[in-house]
């Protein structure tokens, strides 16, 4: 008899789940990761993906749910390339951007603008009054149409009740103030549209029997420092020049990234795995020296945070961290079954040997197979994976870069999909 939507849906997150704890559950699961994939199949152009949101939605369920997995992917890794329009985003290009100078060809992927938009010289300004710091120079280099943040009167102006009775209102008697709101409450509008039509794809996805893999992202404080503010060669540059304010900065990250996934968390209690990609601590990035102490502090401070608050980090190890896996290992032992590594070109074989009995592994199929190769070679390698990595529990499979790249061949995706259900479950 066939099972209905919601047995299906419990029986799909409870093998997750059981995987996560670390035992064995009916059949290794299958979680992948995906951004353009479904709307390449569908014949969308990435603009297309990027505005077009319940296109995007039709593409997604049209062509992953005939696949069966496990978890499907949020979509909320398609950036809403309006509200990006409508902002003034620097820090990315995109295809079909409103801005001629952030417009890319409309199906090629974004691309981060990466900035020095915290100078070196500014650490003690920043310091002195992080608010004022953030609202009048950070934000209006970063966003173009928000240039009336720039006059934001200063904190000690607003303090006592005349400093607030005229400072505020000829704020924003302005007229570069009353254009930002506008522009504000536009964003607003749209964004909020873009995060119901993902609560619908969701809900959609439920009635048909399936949960979502991931309900919001964290980021590593290195990472925020080196993608964000003072880009890659700055924050190079401050681990040897100016090390102990580049670690100061990264503390102020830890909470505030804490207290934002606590506040998506509370959208979506059931789901607990929260998705953390990394991107600058892999090896050939930095010594390990640099590693232990710049970058994994920080980030083990994040997954501690979630662990605290019951949720599941999991972090995305893009590239390889062989060089890191006792520090992987170290910490898994510290927290049993409440974490979720996701490998990219890592060993996985040699991770399991390390700490698959503390920790759950996933991935790491990796993408010139899903995009180049045969259907025989990624089943195998699947296979491989299966019997590496599946005995005693912990073992999800997944593509190793973020999942399911843009331009995989549909037959390599089900050739992966297909060897799951011929070579995964486990014997009672």
């Amino acid at each position: 008899m066939q099972k209905r939507p919601r047995e299906l849906f419990k029986e799909r997150y409870n093998r997750v789940m059981t995987t996560i704890d670390l035992k064995e559950p009916d059949r290794v699961p299958i979680t992948p990761g995906t951004m353009f994939y479904p709307t390449e199949q569908a014949g969308m152009t990435k603009k297309e993906a990027m505005y077009d949101y319940d296109k995007t939605i039709e593409a997604f369920i049209k062509i992953l749910t005939p696949l069966n997995w496990d978890f499907m992917p949020s979509l909320l890794g398609i950036f809403p390339g309006k509200v990006f329009d409508i902002f003034g985003i620097k820090f990315f290009k995109w295809p079909g951007a409103a801005d001629e100078n952030q417009r890319l060809a409309e199906n090629l992927p974004f691309q981060y603008v990466e900035g020095e938009y915290l100078k070196v010289e500014e650490y003690e300004e920043l310091f002195a009054d992080p608010t004022g710091f953030v609202i009048r120079k950070l934000i209006p280099r970063i966003f173009s149409n928000l240039q009336g943040f720039t006059d934001f009167p200063n904190t000690a102006d607003l303090m006592g009740g005349f400093g607030l009775l005229f400072s505020l209102p000829l704020y924003y008697a302005m007229p570069a103030t009353r254009k930002m709101n506008e522009t504000l409450f536009k964003a607003a509008e749209e964004f909020f549209r873009y995060i119901t039509l993902q609560s619908q794809y969701e809900s959609k996805l439920k009635k048909m029997g399936f949960p979502i893999g991931t309900i919001g992202a964290a980021l590593a404080p290195y990472d925020i420092v080196s993608d964000m503010l003072r880009g890659m060669r700055g924050s190079m540059l401050d681990m040897y020049r100016n090390p102990e304010e580049l670690k100061n900065l990264m503390e102020m990250m830890v909470g505030s990234q804490i207290n934002f996934i606590m506040q998506a968390a509370k959208m979506a209690p059931k789901n607990k795995i929260i998705f953390i990609p990394l991107h600058r601590g892999a090896d050939g990035f930095m010594s390990s020296e640099q590693f232990e102490e710049f970058y994994w502090p920080g980030l083990t401070k994040i997954m501690e945070g979630l662990i605290k608050q019951d949720l599941i980090p999991g972090p995305f190890f893009e590239g390889g961290y062989n060089d890191r896996l006792d520090y992987l290992a170290e910490f898994a032992k510290k927290h049993k079954g409440k974490v979720e590594y996701w490998f990219d070109r890592t060993n996985i074989k040699k991770a399991k040997e390390l700490f698959g009995n503390y920790a759950c592994i996933r991935g790491n199929v990796p993408a010139s197979l899903l995009t180049m190769g045969s259907p025989y070679q990624v089943e195998e390698y699947v296979k491989n994976c299966i019997e590496d990595c599946a005995e005693g529990g912990g073992y999800i499979v997944d593509g190793g870069v973020a999942g399911i790249p843009d331009n995989s061949k549909a037959e390599n995706v089900k050739a992966m999909t297909e060897a799951v259900f011929k070579y995964g479950f486990y014997r009672k």
